[in-house]
């Protein structure tokens, strides 16, 4: 009866990539089941029956059990997504199943996963699967990812990167995200970056660290029919391929999509200062969005919760770094209290920035916004390149339009059916903006 699944980390095909750890858990395991999905799976099962052969002489004396899955992604049609849960599914059926037939002294399965298990591949997920079904614990014995691998072999050091997959590389990349680690793209999507991004720099390998190695670098516009050829190659001379790369920006492309916001500890003008929002700040900006006046001109009529609040603070002070928005905490300087908040975010035409304010219900009618909208305005104007701020309001909200008048902004008109309100339909909204002195 099986009482514990562990999923084994083995690298890219070398005996050299296996740890201590995972030799060990080999030799351990009463079962070993190869587990592979698509057309080249008979393939990669019989490479995984030989280097288990080479690390663990004495493997024959271990019951191994293939579960496979050899239905081409075509026949999943084009949701990538929709093929991956339909491939899962059968292969955790595939699984229960076999594992249901085992001795009753086979207590401990071993799965063998390429690369690093919590890097991709469906090993992890159909291990979950199977420990839900057979009351079985499940763990994970970590292997040397492709990303290392690859970064390794073309001696490159890695900080901080993404990792994206095939299936979401082409919709969720963003030069703003850095280096990118690329698994599990069967049909190289990502050399279609080429025509938006002919500049990103593509360092790409397959079967690293063994006597079969192929590597390629170069500007992904230059290279990206080598890397298609040298891929055919590869899969034509051993039956399968097991391949990733790295998408990286150079020279000066390599900063963030925008400079961050200048730093600064407060602004102040002796009654009323101005700080950047820190997480500590999630319970001001719950009682800001929650209030009657808010709810009433926001665009929903859900209120926001505790953990909506958490990541929206959170989320400021990334924002701050990136150059997307700087969020501001208003602060009364006599008794210390936060009485609201104030953002300007860049987006729209560059130089471009929206601002944003509101205020707790208890400090209005004082003049609070006017001030701190005076002062976000004039550290924008001194310290960035930013050279027209917005904002706007739905008609009816008289006292927004007040502030911003009151701060300088001039109306500039109507903008129908923009903004939508919490019942489902629209409303104009009132548009102002200032320009750089």
């Amino acid at each position: 009866m099986v009482k514990r699944i562990r999923v084994i980390g083995i690298g890219l095909g070398s005996p050299l990539h296996l740890t201590r750890e995972a030799v060990g858990t080999l030799r351990t395991v009463d079962v070993l089941v190869l587990l592979e999905r698509g057309p080249e799976a008979g393939d990669r099962v019989a490479a995984k029956r030989a280097l288990c052969a080479e690390v663990v002489p004495d493997i024959g004396a271990h019951r191994v059990v293939e579960v496979t899955d050899h239905q081409p992604e075509d026949a999943g049609g084009r949701d990538s997504a929709a093929y991956d849960r339909g491939v899962t599914e059968r292969l955790v059926e595939a699984g229960v199943d076999a594992l249901t037939h085992l001795a009753p002294e086979d207590e401990a399965v071993g799965v063998l996963a390429w690369g690093d298990p919590v890097l991709g591949g469906p090993e992890l997920e159909v291990a979950a699967g199977w420990g839900a079904r057979l009351s079985a614990e499940v763990d994970v014995v970590a292997g040397v990812g492709a990303p290392q691998l690859v970064a390794a072999a073309h001696r490159l050091p890695l900080g901080a990167i993404r990792l994206l997959t095939g299936t979401t590389l082409v919709d969720e990349y963003d030069p703003a995200l850095g280096d990118v680690a690329v698994v599990l793209d069967d049909d190289l999507r990502g050399l279609e970056l080429a025509e938006l991004h002919p500049d990103l720099q593509l360092h790409w390998g397959t079967h690293v660290g063994t006597p079969d190695e192929v590597l390629v670098s170069g500007r992904l516009a230059d290279v990206a029919d080598e890397v298609r050829e040298a891929r055919v190659r590869a899969r034509e001379s051993r039956g399968w391929v097991i391949d990733t790369y790295l998408l990286r920006r150079e020279g000066e492309e390599a900063g963030p999509a925008a400079k961050p916001w200048p730093d600064v500890q407060s602004i102040s003008d002796g009654v009323l200062s101005l700080r950047p929002v820190t997480t500590t700040d999630w319970d001001l900006l719950l009682a800001e969005n929650n209030n009657a006046e808010a709810m009433r001109w926001g665009f929903t009529s859900e209120p926001m919760t505790e953990q909506e609040a958490r990541r929206a603070a959170a989320r400021a002070v990334r924002d701050w770094r990136s150059g997307r928005a700087a969020r501001f905490v208003m602060v009364d300087e006599a008794t210390g209290l936060r009485m609201g908040m104030l953002s300007v975010i860049r987006m729209g035409p560059p130089g471009v920035g929206v601002v944003g304010y509101g205020v707790l219900p208890e400090f209005r009618g004082r003049g609070v916004t006017v001030r701190g909208l005076e002062l976000l305005v004039e550290w924008v104007f001194t310290t960035t390149s930013l050279g027209r701020l917005e904002l706007g309001h739905k008609v009816g909200n008289t006292a927004s339009g007040i502030v911003a008048e009151r701060a300088g902004f001039v109306r500039e008109g109507v903008l129908a059916g923009r903004l939508v309100n919490p019942d489902g339909t629209y409303s104009d909204e009132v548009s102002y903006g200032r320009l750089r002195p």
